[in-house]
């Protein structure tokens, strides 16, 4: 069964989701909403109208350490750790297993960016089902390495781009479509905590990497391949 080709008629394919687009689109969003404190908004970026690739953009009305503090204290998100420690029953997961139980054709989360009032965290897909299934970690490691990566508190990141890859010496790539090997199946859930994007007003428009093992920023030649 096809997405709701109806709704997508003369409309271009990074249009914002309607409730009727998808089947439960309407519940999905008002519980992101009521997860994260956020405003959401949900784009399909598929053209071949028989999947959905959802952007997702959540409105913070707080700041970026309002928005870990909660986390760290277990009021946003709810991530529930099982003992393996994998986090694939937290809300989220669980809601887009909804989503996806719901209609008949192929949902993913392409990207999903969170929009805080000094900072904007931006999460792409590396491999089919990424997002859902390893945004917990991925916030969480934000929370353990924000000092770090806003060089001891001096200043926060205006921008961070989460994974980033490197394709040469000093040379990393940023973009929202799946990497090359991603596409052959070898992306795995460590490749998102290797390298970081970081965009800094005192550094003009030049990215910097941050190096999750070494805890460094560095840097480099940042190509972002979406522009």
């Amino acid at each position: 069964m096809p997405l709701h080709l109806d709704n997508f008629k003369n409309r271009p394919p990074i249009a914002i989701l309607k409730d009727s687009d998808i089947n439960g689109l309407s519940f999905f969003k008002k519980e992101l909403e009521k997860l994260f404190f956020s405003e959401v908004i949900i784009r399909n970026s598929a053209t071949d109208m028989r999947s959905a690739k959802l952007v997702i953009e959540l409105n913070c009305n707080y700041n970026l350490i309002e928005g870990l503090i909660h986390l760290d204290e277990g009021i946003w998100g709810q991530w529930k750790k099982s003992r393996s420690h994998i986090f694939s029953d937290s809300l989220f997961y669980k809601l887009m297993s909804g989503l996806k139980s719901k209609n008949e054709f192929h949902i993913d989360v392409e990207e999903l960016s969170f929009v805080f009032t000094d900072s904007t965290v931006i999460v792409n897909k590396i491999y089919e089902g990424s997002i859902p299934k390893q945004l917990d970690a991925i916030l969480t490691k934000l929370s353990s390495h924000f000092i770090y990566l806003t060089n001891r508190n001096r200043e926060i990141p205006f921008e961070i781009f989460i994974p980033i890859f490197e394709e040469g010496e000093q040379s990393f790539v940023a973009d929202n479509r799946i990497p090359a090997k991603a596409a052959k199946g070898k992306m795995q859930r460590k490749d998102y905590f290797n390298y970081w994007g970081l965009y800094f007003y005192s550094q003009e428009d030049d990215g910097l990497i941050y190096t999750l093992r070494n805890k460094s920023i560095s840097s480099g030649e940042l190509n972002m391949l979406n522009e």
